[in-house]
């Protein structure tokens, strides 16, 4: 049985985006039966220009939040809404090729399969696990031109099973505004027993425009940092890693008091919101142990 596709496409502010991509977005999406674009509360002429282009592709559909609520939220809400079987999610700075989704969705034949990475252009690689230093690292690993595991899937360039998506409540929403939202949903997919894959057919241009960069860098800085510890804290269970960890942060506020602030605010985080979603199957180690 064929699935039903649907595309989604976070949006803010992207009217520029919206005007170089989403034609091609649609055309080069002919499996479809859906296109989304999810607007968080955009106030330049994002919404206008969708409308009128929903004249001419009948499956283009808006959904519109009149306060901005963050790209996973913002995620969640249209992964929830959409009727596909498979999602496609792309940021609008994201302009895929030909072809892009029938490379794909032949590895969704395997239900255990949570997800499948786009190869972006210039950029092909699937993402690497491993623990160092006190805190869970990541890198590219080495392409061969063939699909290959990935620890984590881009939220701006892959296709997720809907129903998994679900089952692990999306993008945890403790993260927000942005920054690694992805990178923890793949761990806690791979510790729940599901598989995430890199397909370098899938071809992708990534033109890495996306709006975070309006925003100042001592705020980017401040989220990544907070974020990258509140990953350890939300999806690390073995206590030899949690022990390295604690090391890691007296070793961090010793040499900069500043980043006290960072471990409270990520303890804010933390109280504020509910656990994470995670069926465990596999242990850290386990985890580690695909990578290496």
């Amino acid at each position: 049985m064929t699935p039903k596709i649907s595309v989604i496409i976070t949006n803010w502010n992207g009217l520029r985006l919206l005007q170089k991509n989403l034609e091609t977005i649609i055309i080069n999406s002919p499996e479809a039966g859906e296109v989304i674009l999810t607007d968080d509360a955009s106030s330049d002429q994002s919404l206008n220009y969708v409308s009128e282009l929903q004249k001419k592709y009948s499956q283009i559909k808006i959904i519109h939040h009149s306060k901005n609520i963050g790209f996973a939220k913002n995620s969640n809400h249209a992964v929830k809404a959409c009727h596909g079987d498979l999602v496609v999610m792309l940021n609008n700075d994201i302009l895929p090729h030909p072809n892009y989704i029938s490379n794909a969705i032949k590895h969704f034949t395997d239900d255990l399969v949570f997800g499948v990475g786009l190869a972006e252009l210039n950029n092909e690689n699937w993402g690497k696990f491993y623990w160092s230093e006190g805190y869970l690292q990541y890198e590219p690993g080495v392409s061969i031109g063939k699909s290959h595991i990935t620890g984590w899937l881009s939220g701006g360039s892959s296709i997720v099973n809907r129903a998994h998506f679900l089952k692990l409540n999306g993008f945890d929403e403790i993260y927000a505004p942005f920054y690694s939202e992805d990178l923890d949903l793949g761990y806690r997919a791979w510790k729940s027993g599901f598989k995430l894959l890199w397909e370098p057919k899938s071809i992708v241009e990534h033109k890495h425009e996306v709006t975070t960069s309006r925003f100042p860098k001592r705020l980017l800085d401040y989220v990544k940092e907070r974020n990258r510890l509140l990953v350890v804290w939300r999806n690390i269970t073995d206590p030899s890693f949690l022990r390295s960890n604690q090391l890691a942060l007296i070793g961090r506020v010793l040499t900069g008091p500043n980043y006290l602030k960072i471990i409270l605010a990520a303890r804010r985080q933390i109280k504020s919101n509910r656990p994470p979603i995670v069926f465990p199957k596999l242990t850290d180690r386990e985890i580690f142990d695909l990578f290496k």
